[in-house]
């Protein structure tokens, strides 16, 4: 890189002389002054020079320039020879600089001079240089690099970016600390440039001189001392970088080269210092060969502290009579408890257990053994121990506060304690430890306190136990005085609980039934037990010496059979309780009474419920009269009997004609029924039937129906029933007919009249034409029989008008007048009494009385249609309406 800069120079330079002639205004800078006017005949005194910058960089030209003048201050002409101390300036003063840095440009005529210090700074930089050389060790070191412009003048620059061994560092000026000594690789980086220099850091000024930790040598040898030469931190250099050494030991002798020469055993210091550093050190002179060894712990304590370090060796007497300690090898040395550890050329024992323990040294051949006493350390914490790690609901657990030092020894100490979860009441203090009584299962949590007077330290520590259940003290099981199906397992569901009547789990049962022992198979059955037999059994059961007994009651299962007391036929009547007894079988054939049987029958023809005589018993209800098939059901069991339901006691009767309007002289037909409470028809007894119309006699016929004969024309003719203290009437309306009906209705009266006119009709033809072949002598006869039979039958006519004219006039014009009277004296009700009565007729089957202190008697009634009319009741019970 050097290299290449030095051949850049040059070319920069010529190019920046070309540039120079180049009529350029930014490249050289010149005076504009005004023209000069020179006085002739004049000599100079002085020279002056005027420059149109005091600064530029390396990289422009500046053109100065020299005025001569006389003594009169008047500008002479004369020659200027221009110079400058670095740099190239031209004739006519233009000038050209190099390096970097106040620059004094001359102007000489004659013996007259002029200087002028011009400012040259670094120009544009065309490559990058690292300026930083060397670095040391764990100290500040600041990265710095310089821009180098063409003519080689360096320009520092704070923007270059930095790596170390390839690691990016940062940018500008960071301060590096090493972290040891040795070469590393600086790299700085600035827009296209780059550079890498390699770094040595080294170790600081020199700082002291230090000795191996472990120089042990015997009495009367010799070795040379070789310290080493380190900087403040550590880091070593040569140790001819101190200069000469000087030598001074506590026993024995050394001379300049650092040879030590040992006499007595011991542990002796030496020194050594060279100039302002100096450095000391321990040389162990031990005895040489041993005639005798004995084992010895330094310090020499009556009780060694466990977890302390002590130092162990073997006290030798060598053949000069030197006695000394000296540390055999590690391997040479054994103990009873504890650790051994080897630093700096000596052994340690770091006792452990607690007790009596021995040591064991072997030196040249002797071995040496002593026993000591080792007691705890200091306490770092306590801890709390419980008797029994699980705690239990009603049992006693001691509580111990104990100590313990590092080597894990622990001894019990006297604290207090203080309960953060649970029943304090539980724990009882005896001075040295505690004990506690559970009695609730769950988390039981306490803190001990404990100050140790040789530490000073307080010491607290917490524990959490969880309480579980205590011994079984109850058991509980399922169904006692329980009635259970044969046919079905019955869950026992034993419960175990403690004292405090907390619940157990995986409690082993035994099971007795009924004296004999069925442990294995309620396990197998998980608890359950399956009846064999009904009736009252006794289940015990018995763990870890608790007993609990319970009796239940087996009765018979599920139906498979239905069994009743009516399995020929159940004959019952509408309305009236019957009971029937049912039983029920399961499927071991035990019989009980059934007591949840359900019926197919729809409720419209009975309903079925339970009976107050007893188990078994249930009473039917019969509603709608028939033949049935009543099924019953309980469970899987379905059986059917044969259901008779007869008509109940009548409650009402009915009175029924085929029509209601009839003519004299017809026959008419009425049925008599009774109906039930639940409208079945009841059959009438004839005997016990009274009859009594008022359109005539009656005759019963046969079953349910009686003959009436329609003599008496009328409206509203009725027929009154009595049956067993029921009473109802039947309403029909009598035509009146020719003859009153002597020969039927009037139609059957107008068929006879047509009947016989036409005889008579036919008669005459015949006898008309018989008399108009006979002589006249009979045509006098025919004559008066022509007569006589035309004057009877209009004196028959007459006959029947006057028979009839005085029936007309005397029987309707009373009942015309009645009528009257009646319609002008018909009482007046309101509509809702109206209604009501009405109604009550339908029910009834009887018209209502608006008097009800008349009923039955003549007067005004109501009818279902609520019409109201007039009756006359006669003395032989019979009815008729007011005309």
């Amino acid at each position: 890189m050097i290299d290449l800069t030095r051949k850049i120079i040059p070319i920069f330079i010529i190019v920046s002389m070309m540039l120079s002639i180049m009529p350029i205004a930014d490249t050289i800078t010149t005076l504009d002054d005004e023209p000069t006017v020179f006085h002739q005949g004049s000599s100079a005194v002085r020279v002056q020079i005027s420059s149109p910058a005091f600064t530029i960089s390396a990289d422009e030209v500046v053109t100065f320039s020299a005025t001569l003048y006389d003594s009169v201050n008047s500008v002479v002409a004369g020659e200027i020879i221009w110079s400058s101390i670095n740099g190239t300036i031209t004739s006519d003063g233009t000038f050209y600089p190099w390096n970097a840095g106040v620059i004094t440009i001359q102007a000489r005529h004659t013996n007259l001079t002029d200087e002028f210090n011009i400012t040259v700074t670094p120009g544009i930089g065309q490559s990058l240089e690292i300026s930083i050389s060397a670095g040391q060790v764990l100290q500040n070191n600041i990265l710095t690099a310089n821009l180098i412009d063409a003519r080689g003048n360096p320009n520092p620059t704070d923007q270059a970016a930095w790596s170390i061994d390839g690691q990016y560092f940062g940018q500008g000026n960071p301060v590096w600390i090493p972290l040891d000594i040795g070469e590393y690789q600086l790299t700085a980086r600035l827009y296209q440039m780059e550079v890498t220099t390699p770094i040595d850091v080294v170790a600081g000024n020199p700082y002291e001189f230090v000795f191996d930790q472990n120089i042990v040598i015997q009495s009367n040898s010799a070795i040379q001392l070789e310290p080493t030469l380190v900087d403040a931190n550590g880091f070593t250099m040569d140790i001819n970088l101190a200069g000469a050494k000087t030598w001074l030991v506590e026993n024995g002798s050394v001379n300049s080269t650092g040879v030590y020469f040992a006499t007595h055993p011991g542990s002796w210091n030496i020194t050594v210092s060279a100039g302002p550093v100096s450095g000391t050190g321990i040389l162990t002179v031990v005895p040489s060969d041993a005639t005798t060894s004995v084992l010895a712990i330094i310090p020499n304590e009556p009780v060694y502290v466990a977890g302390e370090r002590y130092q162990i060796a073997a006290f030798r007497t060598d053949v000069f009579g030197y006695s000394g300690l000296i540390t055999p090898p590690l391997a040479n040395f054994s103990v009873s408890s504890g650790t051994l550890s080897q630093d700096s050329g000596k052994v340690y024992w770091t006792p452990m257990t607690m007790g009596s323990q021995s040591l064991t040294v072997i030196d040249s051949g002797f071995e040496s053994t002593v026993s000591v006493t080792v007691g705890h350390g200091l306490a770092i914490d306590t801890r709390l121990v419980f008797s029994s790690n699980n705690l239990a609901v009603g049992q006693q657990s001691t509580i111990l506060i104990q100590a313990y030092d590092l080597a894990g020894n622990t001894w019990n100490v006297n604290g207090s304690i203080e309960v953060l979860i649970g029943n304090a009441s539980t724990i009882t203090d005896h001075d040295t430890y505690y004990t506690v009584v559970p009695n609730e299962a769950g988390a039981f949590a306490i803190k001990s306190n404990w100050f140790d007077s040789i530490s000073g330290i307080f010491f607290e520590s917490q524990d959490i136990k969880q309480v579980g259940f205590g011994d079984l003290a109850k058991i509980e099981l399922e169904g006692q005085g329980s009635k259970i199906p044969i046919d079905e397992a019955f869950d026992l569901n034993p419960r175990f609980y403690d004292s405090y009547n907390n619940e157990l789990t995986d409690i082993f049962v035994n099971w007795t039934i009924d004296g004999e022992d069925q442990t294995l198979t309620m396990s197998l059955l998980d608890y359950n037990w399956i009846p064999s037999s009904i009736g009252s059994h006794e289940i015990q059961a018995n763990a870890a010496g608790i007993f609990s007994v319970v009796s239940l009651t087996v009765t018979a299962g599920d139906a498979r059979r239905i069994v009743t007391n009516q399995e020929t036929g159940f004959v019952v009547n509408s309305g009236e309780e019957s009971d029937l007894y049912v039983e029920i079988a399961d499927s071991r054939g035990n019989f009980a009474p059934a007591e949840s049987v359900t019926m197919s029958l729809n409720s419209s023809v009975g309903t079925l419920e339970p009976s107050i005589a007893g188990r078994g018993y249930w009473t039917f209800i019969g509603k709608t009269a028939g033949e049935f098939t009543m099924t019953l059901i309980q469970d899987d069991a379905v059986h059917s009997i044969t259901l008779t339901i007869n008509p109940g006691q009548p409650v009402q009767i009915f009175g029924e004609v085929e029509i209601r309007d009839y003519q004299q002289g017809d026959v008419a037909l009425l049925i008599v029924y009774g109906v039930d409470s639940n409208g079945n028809i009841v059959s009438v007894e004839p005997e016990n039937t009274s009859i009594s119309c008022t359109s005539g006699s009656d005759k019963y016929i046969t079953a349910d129906t009686w003959e009436l004969e329609i003599s008496k024309s009328g409206l509203d003719r009725s027929c009154s029933i009595t049956w067993n203290g029921l009473v109802t009437q039947a309403f029909f309306d009598v035509e009146s007919v020719l003859l009153g009906g002597a020969i039927g209705s009037t139609n059957t009266a107008m068929t006879i009249a047509a009947i016989l006119l036409g005889l008579i009709l036919v008669t005459m033809v015949v006898l008309v034409r018989k008399a108009n072949y006979e002589a006249e002598d009979s045509d006098d006869w025919f004559d008066d029989e022509y007569d006589d039979d035309e004057y009877d039958d209009e004196y028959d006519d007459e006959d029947e008008e006057e028979e009839d004219q005085p029936v007309s006039e005397e029987a309707v014009q009373p009942e015309i007048t009645n009528q009257q009277q009646q319609e002008s004296s018909t009482p007046t009700i309101s509509d809702q009494e109206r209604t009501r009565l009405a109604s009550e007729a339908g029910k009834l089957g009887v018209m209502q009385a608006i008097d009800q202190t008349k009923q039955g008697a003549s007067g005004w009634y109501v009818d279902v249609s609520g019409d109201i009319q007039y009756w006359n009741v006669a003395a032989d019970g019979s009815w008729s309406r007011g005309q």
